[in-house]
């Protein structure tokens, strides 16, 4: 909403496309690193995008020309927005913000990067410093630029765990995955006596195929559908081997459902040995994107078929969508309103995947009679008994596109312009799930401009159907 001080400026705000907005923005934040200041500009884009980060990085123009009250302002605002980011008081790493506005809106080079790369590697540096610089290169896509960095300050920091920890993030992006999954075991080395699951057990190494072993998540619901693909495997390999598996509630009945048991505690007495689902990969670190990709979850069949009588008895393509992940402000999430144009597509009876739909959201599904399938989800069974019954599955990058990739079932995947290492930096196609296709931000043109592309691809796939 426009103040009574932008007034003036009401024209420009309501005429300003997305791609005039880039431009203004590249400028400000240009001029910005030059310490040249348009607080006016600022705040008219702000009119335009209410930005977590732009609130902060204009906060740092405040703070930097004296004025602590407005700093204070805009900091805490950027703080309301998005509470993912640590937005601090010293600004200390108001580059690092900078650059990854950068990364957003552009694919070209960014300006001045190596030079604030170099401002901040110098003969004294420090690891923090090491790592901020690593993370400028990684937000802007600048993968082996990052790698190389890093690199060189594991050669000047050998015991420095942190360092490793940041080269396997980098690692994952590459095809170099295997050196990536033995640093990540550094990592993981480091955490799992910090963590509740953990028991003080031996870490399983495949030594011993028919010991009794303790298998726990450590991360998120979508790392933990991700990685199971290595716990199959391993049950597919060695047939003696006895799994004590530990998972979140709601996947439970999913993993029950295929053949995998579930405990609601584990203590030591009951294994031998003891892994993380993340350190599965590391079991197989040679030629592991392979890894059952073709899809190796399945839905309950008779949860199924009962679903299928009461909401899928249809000949129009049937297409699932999600569009939030469990945190509210998160650059994976899609508007819901920026699926519109898909929704206005003919003969296509679409049908939202979320468990939890806020009231606007309702509104606005039952304006385009989007079937609602919230209140039959209790727990990911339910949600692959729905996906089953599913031609296509659209959405962002959450647990359900994931549940979706591991069912086999053909995902248009939507990612943000730097996204999850998984997920590659270029790919167009997923390789660790066969059906999974993706479609990437464009210079941060939001989320409407990718959702045009996927209709494109729909309304190809819809007439190749219809003949």
């Amino acid at each position: 909403m426009l103040t009574c001080q932008h007034a003036g400026f009401l024209c420009i705000i309501i005429f300003m496309n997305i791609n005039e907005f880039e431009q203004r923005l590249y400028n400000l934040l240009l001029n910005h690193l030059n310490q040249q200041y348009d607080f006016k500009e600022y705040e008219i884009l702000l009119d335009y995008e209410n930005n977590s980060i732009l609130n902060y990085v204009l906060s740092h123009a405040y703070f930097v020309s004296g004025d602590m009250k407005n700093a204070e302002k805009y900091r805490d605002k950027a703080k309301t927005l998005n509470n993912n980011f640590d937005f601090e008081d010293e600004y200390k790493d108001i580059f690092l913000y900078i650059y990854y506005l950068f990364s957003t809106i552009t694919t070209q080079e960014v300006p001045f990067l190596d030079d604030e790369i170099e401002r901040l590697i110098t003969l004294d540096s420090t690891v923090e410093d090491y790592l901020r610089a690593s993370e400028l290169y990684r937000n802007s896509n600048y993968i082996s630029n990052s790698i190389r960095l890093i690199k060189n300050a594991i050669d000047e920091f050998p015991d420095e765990i942190s360092l490793k920890m940041d080269l396997a993030s980098n690692l994952l992006y590459t095809r170099n995955i295997d050196k990536a999954w033995a640093y990540n075991e550094i990592r993981f080395d480091l955490y799992r006596n910090k963590l509740p699951q953990f028991i003080n057990k031996k870490k399983f190494n495949l030594q011993n195929t028919s010991a009794k072993v303790y298998v726990y998540p450590v991360t998120k619901l979508g790392d933990t559908i991700f990685f199971s693909r290595f716990l199959f495997k391993l049950k597919q390999d060695y047939p003696n081997l006895k799994f004590f598996v530990t998972v979140d509630e709601s996947l439970k009945e999913l993993f029950r459902e295929n053949g995998i048991n579930t405990y609601n505690k584990v203590d030591k007495t009951m294994v031998d040995y003891q892994l993380s689902f993340e350190g599965l990969p590391y079991l197989y670190r040679e030629n592991d994107t392979q890894i059952l990709s073709k899809g190796y979850l399945k839905a309950n069949k008779k949860k199924s078929e009962l679903l299928k009588n009461k909401y899928f008895n249809t000949k129009k393509l049937k297409i699932g969508v999600v569009w939030n992940s469990s945190k509210s402000q998160d650059e994976r999430n899609v508007q819901l309103k920026d699926f519109e144009e898909l929704f206005s597509i003919q003969n296509i009876q679409f049908y939202s995947l979320q468990k939890e739909v806020s009231l606007y959201d309702k509104l606005f599904l039952s304006k385009f009679m989007i079937v609602n399938m919230s209140d039959k989800i209790i727990d990911f069974s339910d949600t692959a008994a729905i996906i089953d019954n599913l031609d296509m599955v659209i959405g962002c990058d959450t647990s359900v596109t994931n549940l979706s990739g591991a069912m086999g079932k053909e995902t248009l995947l939507l990612l943000p312009n730097h996204a999850d290492w998984r997920w590659g930096l270029f790919e167009q196609n997923s390789k660790w799930y066969n059906s999974v296709k993706l479609y990437r931000q464009k210079e941060n043109q939001g989320y409407k401009e990718v959702v045009g592309r996927v209709k494109k691809y729909i309304k190809t796939k819809k007439a190749c159907l219809d003949l």
